[in-house]
């Protein structure tokens, strides 16, 4: 019986040893089949994980910073001021900038003639934009001051304050700009408002003159800020480009037309790095001559910002047969490198005589605008940034208002797409999106004001809006092409 209990204990310690075994066998199998597939899955998801984030990746900037693809849109010219206007003789000088939804487009109000001189106001007409169509507003004078005239308005929208500074100068009503010039000694003001309503009301202005042409030396015979917009780099810095004449070490040498009473120009600028509180003196396109040594003066100026921060200046010339004149600045306009003559912006250089005779401008050339935008996507372009450029695409008169684009930093101009084929002068461009709700995707706009007739090419200010497609189904269409002046 004792045998019997030993022999039964024994078998049933043997079962239970070949049961743990299997079990744990069993256990072991399953736990190497779960260890070995979540390897797998690991092992999948990782290597999905770098498509998987571009993927995210590109479907959020599609939604946030993709443009849509639109039809082609663009307006007819529409007179925005015209001579004859009211009590005022002539319109001339146009600026817009576009915030809110609301154009404000400014020019020169000229009561007693056409020319530079005499009783002139800066007025103001703000348009209401809903989609394409835009409610002009009355005309109201933003700026004017007894025994001066107001001249060049050089708007600018800062964003960090959400405020619109409009900058401008004041000149003795009926002292002309060539007597400035000669008697070397500027008797001008720079002022400053701003508008906290979107130009509904405007801040008593502020003489900014002590710190800009007070500071240069030797001081200006005469200073003109833009005309045009101004801009606000990414910095926040606002930026105004201009031009003055001085009588240094240069203007002597110059001869024939390029002898302004001894006077040299340059293109400059002034900024801000306070929201427009106080200004300083920026830097300037240094002298040079093109290659038969005809001096390079620069005039007008407008100015954009570039990749890395970079800041160009692109000036008017006052010799009749050079096109217009830029230059960069890498520390946010402060200097600027030497000046170079683009070929391809052509500009009116001549005028004709009351005997029909065509001959030389004594001070040729013509004010023209730039502005920057977004390179819209899915076009690949060494740049990120797009330039806008529209003047009088003319060698010889101001005629054929046409809108050129840079893909490279200001360094090439396509073919320009001409807009008003008659007379033109002096234009201003902005640029402004609309986001459709449904999509969530941003169309490019833009908005030019420019001068126009057909008699002259200040009979009247017109305004027209056009979409990026519009513009480059206009460079492809038009290739309207001058060949560079030598």
């Amino acid at each position: 019986m004792r045998c019997l209990r030993v022999l039964l204990r024994a078998m049933l310690v043997g079962v239970r040893k070949a049961v743990l075994r299997d079990v744990r066998s069993c256990i072991s199998t399953q736990l190497l089949v779960i260890i070995v597939s979540v390897m797998m899955v690991v092992i999948v998801v990782r290597q999905m994980q770098g498509p998987m984030d571009v993927v995210i990746k590109e479907e959020i900037l599609q939604t946030k910073d993709m443009f849509a693809t639109m039809t082609p849109q663009e307006t007819e010219p529409e007179v925005i001021f015209k001579s004859g206007m009211g009590i005022y003789n002539t319109s001339r000088i146009p600026a817009i900038v576009h915030h809110k939804d609301t154009f404000l487009a400014f020019c020169e109000a000229r009561k007693d003639t056409s020319h530079d001189i005499g009783n002139i106001h800066i007025v103001l007409r703000r348009g209401q934009r809903s989609g394409w169509k835009v409610k002009w507003g009355e005309l109201q004078v933003v700026a004017s001051r007894h025994g001066y005239r107001a001249m060049n308005p050089v708007p600018i929208v800062d964003k960090v304050l959400d405020v619109i500074l409009l900058v401008y100068h004041l000149i003795p009503t009926w002292v002309s700009q060539w007597k400035l010039i000669r008697d070397g000694v500027f008797k001008q003001l720079v002022m400053v408002t701003r508008s906290f309503d979107n130009g509904e009301t405007w801040t008593i202005a502020k003489d900014i003159t002590a710190s800009t042409l007070g500071q240069m030396k030797p001081p200006p015979a005469l200073y003109a800020p833009g005309p045009g917009h101004g801009i606000q780099l990414k910095s926040g810095r606002l930026l105004v480009a201009g031009n003055y004449f001085v009588k240094d070490e240069v203007g002597p040498l110059l001869h024939y037309l390029d002898n302004f009473h001894n006077t040299t120009n340059y293109a400059n600028v002034i900024a801000s790095d306070d929201n427009g509180e106080t200004w300083f003196l920026g830097g300037r396109i240094p002298f040079g001559v093109d290659p038969f040594w005809r001096p390079i003066h620069g005039n007008e100026a407008t100015a954009v910002e570039i990749d890395k921060g970079h800041v160009c200046i692109n000036g008017r010339t006052l010799h009749a047969d050079l096109t217009r004149v830029v230059a960069i600045s890498e520390n946010g306009g402060e200097t600027f490198g030497a000046g170079r003559l683009a070929r391809e912006l052509v500009e009116p250089g001549y005028i004709l005589t009351d005997e029909k005779f065509v001959i030389p401008a004594k001070a040729a050339g013509c004010q023209a605008s730039m502005i920057g935008f977004p390179a819209p996507r899915p076009y690949v372009t060494d740049s990120g940034t797009w330039v806008l450029f529209s003047n009088p695409a003319s060698p010889k008169f101001r005629e054929r208002l046409s809108i050129r684009l840079s893909k490279d930093g200001c360094k090439t101009w396509s073919p320009a797409w001409n807009i008003f084929s008659n007379f033109s002068g002096y234009s201003d461009l902005t640029y402004f999106e609309m986001r459709n709700p449904i999509t969530g995707l941003k169309s490019q706009n833009f908005a030019v004001l420019f001068e126009a007739g057909n008699t002259t090419s200040h009979d009247s200010i017109m305004f027209k809006i056009f979409n990026i497609e519009s513009l480059l189904g206009g460079l492809d269409k038009g290739k309207l092409k001058f060949d560079p002046a030598v």
